[in-house]
């Protein structure tokens, strides 16, 4: 199927679409399996986007969900040509009009048996991709997930989100406070962020995924 029109259609429609993304995360993420404590990104993200692809309710929406696409058309020329690790697209002849997600760990276990929080991570490696328009410079929504290998979800979120206020002017964070997220504002482990960006598209609203994960079940994604 495909869905004629113009930019500002299509760009209206992903806006309609993106309370299904959320949920769809949301629900998919519930049936992921055990997480090692110091697996990396990659896997999970993969593992990720294979339930978010199996799911029975995208098939009634005008999406299709890809892993690790590379944005070549960035406003950044400047910006090293990462790759998104889970994309939403629309059935629009326009690859520019997605919903992307990044995925980072938190609070992953080092080989000395130590822990590594990675918010500063989260934050430059990951919101700023979307500040600067390397990600979703074309539209208005993007989000990120935070998968917390350890279990301490309320540590977690305290610390990206002070992290978060420590580099308020670099983010272009434009409201006083970190929000509960529109679409699912009654959700203890979900966030949003609006930015201004020097893109056509304007400002950007973040959705935050921190999301617990299942330890000491088998198989683990390692």
């Amino acid at each position: 199927m495909t869905i004629l029109g113009n930019t500002q259609q299509w760009n209206d429609l992903l806006d309609s679409l993106v309370p299904d993304i959320v949920e769809l995360i949301l629900s998919a993420w519930e049936a992921m399996p055990s997480i090692a404590p110091d697996t990396r990104e990659d896997p999970v993200s993969d593992e990720l986007c294979r339930r978010l692809r199996a799911a029975k309710e995208l098939a009634s929406l005008p999406l299709q969900v890809r892993p690790q696409i590379v944005e070549l058309d960035s406003a950044d020329d400047n910006s090293d040509q990462g790759r998104i690790d889970i994309v939403f697209i629309p059935l629009v002849p326009d690859e520019s009009i997605y919903f992307a997600l990044e995925c980072k760990r938190i609070n992953a276990r080092q080989a000395d048996g130590s822990t590594r929080r990675y918010f500063s991570e989260y934050v430059k490696e990951g919101m700023m991709r979307f500040v600067t328009g390397q990600y979703s410079h074309s539209v208005e929504h993007g989000g990120m997930l935070a998968f917390v290998l350890d279990g301490d979800v309320e540590g977690a979120i305290k610390g990206i989100l002070k992290n978060i206020e420590a580099k308020r002017t670099m983010l272009r964070l434009i409201e006083k406070e970190i929000q509960p997220s529109r679409f699912e504002p009654k959700h203890a482990n979900m966030r949003e962020t609006r930015h201004t960006r020097e893109v056509a598209a304007g400002e950007v609203l973040i959705q935050h995924f921190f999301m617990p994960t299942k330890q000491n079940l088998l198989p683990a994604i390692a």
